[in-house]
């Protein structure tokens, strides 16, 4: 017997499971140290007007960044630049005047 535990295979066998028994004890101090956190779930968030997309950076005009005055039931996050860039691009393929007014209109109608 103890010639068989000294050849190579047993040794290596020693060492192996004093590596698994370093891994339980680690991962088992880790787990009863931090104990979990229960995260409150989130209500996703209502989708931004459908379809509409980001208006990109360089068709950026001072007054774009003006902000939709929709709040039901939350804010959309849309700007008059996403808005009228969606009309002179998409569908209807305004121009940037018409799609101002039609933006104008819509935040007029909402306020009032």
């Amino acid at each position: 017997m103890r010639a068989a535990s000294k050849t190579p295979l047993a040794k290596q066998l020693r060492e192996n499971i004093s590596f698994f028994r370093r891994v339980g004890r680690a991962a088992f101090t880790e787990a009863v140290a931090t104990p979990p956190v229960a995260l409150e779930p989130q209500r996703p968030a209502p989708p931004p007007h459908p379809g509409l997309g980001r208006q990109p950076v360089d068709d950026f005009l001072p007054g774009d960044d003006e902000r939709c005055t929709c709040r039901t039931p939350a804010w959309c996050g849309a700007t008059k630049g996403d808005v009228v860039h969606d009309l002179m691009t998409h569908g209807m393929r305004l121009d940037r005047p018409r799609a101002e007014a039609i933006w104008r209109d819509a935040q007029d109608s909402r306020v009032g």
